[in-house]
């Protein structure tokens, strides 16, 4: 009988952990096929991995699966969080006994996370922890563990969490995009002034270290006293869109200055950013949204995107 050994993360595992990944068949929103070099930029080089948190199981010395736990920011971005982590994802290869291994992987995950003093455990990253794969699972954000993933899901039901998000991903195609015209986006026109800015200078430090070798840009809309009224994030999507044959950019944020709220402002950035983008040959943009949040929701579906599929970050406390 084949013995499944569990241990942390070796300096030679990329290549295999690569292997791993193109056989659990994981679907259309992650990276396909997964390199070592892509790795190497997305998790291994950042400055915060810790390999005492990635986790393997092997058999006969050839790894079966993997799950990394890390931990995310403080509130403020300027560390990393004292008392929340995240087992961002859970990956076991065909086997006959994935679910056990599984099971395993995530106890470990947890373990490490609690030893270090976390007290609130999550499932899945998001936005607000997009720790480790940003750009190789989900799209343009991390959504969580994904709904076309039900046996990742199913393992952390079985561990224990219950739902604490629910995570939109939406997209539209801008080949030959043009904002719509009325009064209201004329008026703002008139008034406002875009500008945009490719590669923006990092607000924290958590941005710099999560963020860093992203090609951003930024787009800001000003009012002619030169007020910063709103702005918008969006990142090229290579080389997750070079897997689809299409250029592809994702909207990663959209904030509207708390005074100036429902006044057209965010439609108004995002429709012209997306005619900029596809005035570049762009052909796809892509978000996500928490789904309880509605005028998020609303002003994706004004805009044109469509949703084409969800994720669920779970969440479980632990009693210290």
């Amino acid at each position: 009988m084949r013995v499944i050994e569990y241990r942390t993360f070796r300096n030679g595992d990329p290549p295999h952990i690569a292997d791993t990944w193109a056989r659990a068949t994981l679907g259309p929103w992650t990276m396909s096929p997964l390199t070592s070099a892509l790795l190497e930029d997305r998790v291994f080089s950042r400055t915060y991995f810790d390999p005492r948190g990635l986790f393997v199981a092997t058999e006969d010395g050839k790894i079966v699966g993997f799950a990394h736990a890390a931990r995310g920011p403080d509130s403020s971005g300027s560390g990393l969080s004292l008392t929340e982590g995240t087992t961002l994802l859970v990956i076991v290869e065909p086997h006959q006994d994935r679910e056990g291994i599984a099971d395993e992987l995530l106890r470990r995950c947890e373990r490490f996370l609690i030893d270090r003093g976390a007290s609130v455990l999550f499932g899945g990253g998001d936005a607000s922890r997009r720790c480790f794969y940003f750009g190789l699972y989900g799209g343009a954000d991390l959504p969580g563990i994904l709904d076309s993933l039900p046996d990742m899901k199913n393992l952390f039901l079985r561990a224990g969490y219950s739902e604490s998000k629910r995570i939109s991903i939406l997209s539209r195609s801008i080949i030959g995009y043009r904002p719509k015209v009325d009064r209201l986006q004329i008026a703002i026109k008139r008034k406002t002034q875009l500008k945009s800015f490719d590669m923006p200078a990092f607000r924290t430090w958590w941005e710099a270290a999560s963020l860093s070798g992203i090609g951003l840009r930024r787009y800001e809309l000003f009012n002619a006293s030169a007020e910063l009224l709103g702005a918008c994030t969006i990142w090229d999507m290579q080389p997750f869109s070079s897997s689809r044959s299409t250029a592809v950019a994702g909207l990663l944020s959209v904030d509207i200055m708390g005074t100036r709220r429902r006044e057209g402002l965010a439609y108004y950035l995002v429709a012209w950013a997306m005619h900029d983008l596809a005035a570049q040959g762009v052909a796809q943009i892509e978000t996500q949204s928490p789904c309880c949040n509605a005028a998020a929701m609303h002003l994706f579906e004004k805009l044109g995107f469509i949703e084409l599929e969800r994720g669920t970050v779970f969440r479980k406390e632990i009693a210290l």
